[in-house]
């Protein structure tokens, strides 16, 4: 054997002694007890803290613990429940409007329900007689998003491959908008819309205002890189077009207003990130939502003044953990109905699938006083639904919404 060699074999050993012996005091001296394994007789409940309890301190945690302690909402309908035809803060019927194949519902001014066939290729309006009819003879194939204006009589339809259309259903025209546009939104009147220009250079990326057919097209404010951080949500008043958004801190981001005409308005400060908000009807409050980890980073509705000096005034807290585009409007500027989690995981703001086995009860708040009311827990041919899109009927008699599990478009009759 070579003197190499036996300085090889020499090492190995030294080294394998040496972590032996450190494992041999490890084990002796440092290794920790294993824990006790409780043992739990049949029938009997896991103590309360071994799982966290699901039935304190929060409006949306709706559950018969002792089934579901500490897991996502299964709705339990006891046998003897009764289900009401109108919404009185108990189980209500919920009653299918258009069950599938439901993208991009909207009210219509005649305030029937258009909506698109994304399977067909189709336009449909829904009467209020229950009557379906085609919105046009053509179809569209591999649309991907849907625009409507306020009247519902036309609509900006944006393609994968980059076209943008407007289409006119009254006078079934078809005109071409410019590929560099996208983030679509129409201002209260429909005479305008506004959109993001993204071009090959981001010195080329804009915020604009234009006609609706592409026409006139004003340029308002530079975006660079910050597309995503921009929300295009014009105000009653069409004097603000856009919502820019910027991390101030861990839990809390600065919004800023962006008016059509360079004004300076004032910024609001959120207690918290991933603002997502909404105008109300006479646009002076802001209705929107932010998570923080005060409240273990789960959607927290809040509503806010929004108006000239009074920016940022009245920041109120409504005490439901959801996201603002769960919530519709009344037109008395004071009041929301809101889809709310039954169950939101912890971590459910920054990553919402999380919340996919949640279901939804509708509450009834106040924007300026943060008065909450439970509304309806909806009951109908599902275990339970999530609001994907929400809108009251014009006499505000009736509570729409689209599943975001199935598709369907179903209601809630609130008179």
């Amino acid at each position: 054997m070579s003197d190499t060699l036996k300085k090889i074999i020499i090492i190995v050993i030294f080294f394998l002694a040496v972590v032996g012996l450190a494992y041999l005091i490890y084990y002796l001296f440092f290794k920790p007890p294993p824990a006790e394994i409780p043992t739990i007789p049949p029938g009997q409940v896991l103590p309360s803290g071994q799982l966290p309890s699901i039935s304190e301190g929060n409006v949306n945690r709706i559950i018969n613990e002792n089934l579901n302690a500490g897991l996502p909402s299964i709705r339990q309908i006891p046998e003897e429940a009764i289900i009401s035809p109108v919404a009185s803060g108990g189980y209500t019927r919920v009653n299918d409007t258009v069950p599938t194949n439901v993208t991009a519902p909207t009210l219509a001014k005649d305030n029937g329900l258009n909506y698109f066939n994304s399977t067909e290729g189709r336009f449909y309006k829904k009467s209020v007689d229950g009557s379906v009819t085609r919105m046009s003879d053509q179809r569209f194939y591999s649309v991907e998003t849907v625009t409507w204006s306020p009247d519902g009589e036309s609509a900006v339809l944006e393609y994968p491959d980059g076209s943008n259309i407007l289409y006119d259903f009254n006078q079934n025209k078809q005109i071409t908008l410019p590929k560099e546009f996208q983030d679509f939104a129409f201002t209260p009147s429909g005479q305008e819309i506004v959109a993001e220009v993204i071009g090959p250079q981001e010195e080329n990326n804009w915020i604009v205002t234009a006609n609706p057919d592409g026409s006139n097209i004003q340029f308002v404010e530079r975006l660079g890189d910050q597309s995503a951080n921009v929300l295009i949500t014009p105000s009653p008043n069409s004097q603000v077009v856009a919502l820019f958004r910027k991390n101030r801190s861990a839990d809390s981001q600065e919004v800023l207003f962006i008016g059509r005409s360079g004004e300076n308005f004032k910024s609001l400060v959120t207690n918290g990130r991933g603002f997502e908000g909404q105008w109300t009807p006479q646009g002076d409050r802001l209705l929107y939502s932010v998570y923080s980890s005060e409240n273990g980073f789960r959607p927290t509705l809040w509503s806010v003044e929004a108006s000239g000096d009074n920016i940022g005034l009245g920041n109120l807290d409504l005490g439901l953990n959801t996201w603002s585009y769960k919530c519709a409007m009344a037109a008395d500027n004071a009041t929301a109905y809101c889809g709310v989690p039954d169950y939101l995981p912890e971590g459910s703001g920054i990553f919402p699938g999380l919340a996919t086995d949640s279901f939804d009860s509708f509450y009834k708040v106040n924007l300026a006083t943060g008065q909450r009311t439970l509304l309806a827990q909806p009951v109908g041919n599902q275990s339970g639904y999530a609001v994907q899109q929400i809108f009251l009927s014009s006499d505000e008699k009736v509570l729409y919404f689209q599943d975001e599990k199935t598709g369907g478009l179903y209601n809630i009759n609130l008179e």
